[in-house]
């Protein structure tokens, strides 16, 4: 039997409506963070060997015997919108490598879900119907998109197969390009899958009510796993609820031999999520009442930090990772012994450097660019480390990436630490906090910007875990959101 001759790709983005910044423009898919710079050609070989993305389980598991051909892939993290230039340079780069019709057996993309532009509602799937225009009808694709994709009914048509993340935090992104590599073995010059089935549920769930170490999540996602016989996929997908976009919020997709068999796979996962709607429900604590209750546990027995998660305030989300209020309320409550991070301040970070370790640094942190109601916190501040930004990180979520946030500095107010970058990045990782000499284990509170991805490896050494409400560009309650796309009849919250 001769090689099946592959594409594949990525383009990955997760777009919050809401955010005040300004579209996200080329320079940041050029850009290395904490993922690599747009890759291109044979690029992608050697740029994604490591690290934990979808294409780096593909490649692992697709086997020797397929001819490969590389496009272009690029991921944005999380942010605003994507700007209509970036969009069609990326897409413009990927579609030109594409092999001429009737030379390909099928394709992989690793795309999000919840990607938005200002002229596009759903540029993803208008990136796949330029990628069937140019390869014709019948070439089977195959995507991985992440837990929160806002799936609409044009994607859906428009792919062959799909395999969602299961876990949030997401732990399983080089599983599930492992199984997309499966799934495209499968299908590889069979044609077109005929059976399609989407179901978008009446409700939106909140991230913080999204995680896959709980129930009802657990469960749910557990079930989309039974992916045999006349069944391709069936992926549930959580939704994103700061995308404002018609097909915004929880949907359940099923690729079949046959529209029956899709239909019922579908409805019968959708049943499960009516059954469990009520469920999900997440306590959100007031900042001072977080931070006073995180000081008299502290002092109590057990180990480990007490762990308060900045939920409104995760750049994973699209927020700016820049604003005080947490760290303000542990001053006035002259908390001791704690840590935050990471907090995006590149003009902190440069005077830090400019100054030295066992400077005093007499400026402002945070509270600038876009952070939403949050003035400079003023210094001055002990420089008690610096460090260049660059190293490997070591989590469950995204080990294994070469890594670059610009001048770091740890900077010392009263009896809180603070872990400054000059490049924005989740604190969903143990790596940013060894690279300036802490150790968050240690820390007797832990104050983390992110919303759900800090437990895959925050979780086993917390003490007790709070979610906060504190000022930030990620608002938790859709309910406080001005959607202007979403689609009528949609209830807010489960």
């Amino acid at each position: 039997m001769p090689p099946h001759h592959i594409a594949f790709g990525g383009f990955s983005h997760e777009s919050n409506s809401f955010a005040p910044s300004q579209d996200v423009g080329l320079d940041h898919f050029l850009a290395r963070r904490d993922r690599p710079p747009l890759l291109v050609g044979d690029e992608l070989f050697d740029g994604l060997a490591q690290g934990s993305f979808p294409t780096t389980g593909f490649l692992r598991a697709i086997g020797p015997d397929a001819r490969l051909h590389p496009l272009a892939w690029a991921s944005g993290g999380a942010g605003g919108l994507v700007s209509d230039e970036a969009f069609e340079h990326v897409s413009g780069a990927l579609l030109a490598r594409l092999p001429a019709p009737g030379e390909l057996d099928a394709i992989y993309l690793e795309l999000h879900g919840a990607m938005a532009t200002p002229r596009f509602d759903d540029p993803e799937a208008e990136l796949l119907r330029r990628v069937r225009q140019a390869v014709g009808a019948t070439v089977p694709i195959v995507v991985t998109l992440d837990y929160h994709a806002n799936l609409s009914p044009d994607f859906a048509r428009l792919i062959d197969g799909a395999v969602v993340y299961r876990t949030y935090p997401h732990v399983d992104r080089l599983a599930c390009g492992e199984i997309a590599a499966r799934l495209v073995q499968r299908l590889a010059g069979r044609g077109r899958v005929r059976g399609v089935a989407l179901v978008h549920l009446p409700f939106l769930i909140p991230l913080q009510a999204q995680s896959t170490l709980t129930e009802p999540s657990r469960d749910i996602a557990a079930q989309s796993l039974a992916d045999a016989g006349d069944i391709v996929s069936r992926c549930y997908a959580a939704g994103f609820p700061l995308c404002d976009t018609p097909w915004c919020g929880p949907s359940v997709m099923v690729h079949a031999t046959n529209q029956a068999t899709a239909d019922a796979a579908c409805h019968a996962l959708v049943d499960r999520l009516m059954a469990a709607r009520a469920s999900f429900a997440v306590r959100l604590w007031p900042c001072e009442e977080a931070v006073s209750h995180a000081m008299r546990r502290a002092r109590g027995p057990g180990s480990g930090p007490v762990v308060l998660a900045d939920v409104q305030d995760n750049p994973g989300a699209g927020a700016s990772s820049a604003t005080t209020g947490i760290l303000a309320s542990l001053l006035r409550q002259d908390a001791t012994d704690a840590v935050l991070g990471i907090l995006w301040d590149p003009a902190a970070a440069a005077a830090a450097h400019a100054l030295g370790e066992g400077a005093r640094l007499t400026g402002s942190l945070g509270g600038h660019a876009d952070a939403i109601d949050q003035p400079a916190l003023a210094g001055p501040f002990e420089v008690e480390r610096l460090g260049n930004g660059r190293f490997t990180t070591t989590g469950q979520v995204a080990g294994g990436n070469p890594t670059d946030l610009g001048p770091m500095a740890l900077l010392r107010l009263g009896g809180v630490r603070v872990v400054v970058s000059s490049v924005r990045m989740q604190a969903f990782d143990p790596a940013p906090f060894h690279h300036l000499g802490v150790d968050p284990a240690r820390a007797a509170i832990l104050v983390l910007k992110s919303t759900c991805h800090f437990r895959a490896d925050f979780g086993a050494m917390a003490r007790e875990i709070l979610l906060v409400e504190a000022p930030g560009d990620a608002v938790a309650d859709p309910m406080r959101y001005p959607y202007q796309r979403l689609r009528a009849g949609v209830a807010l919250r489960p």
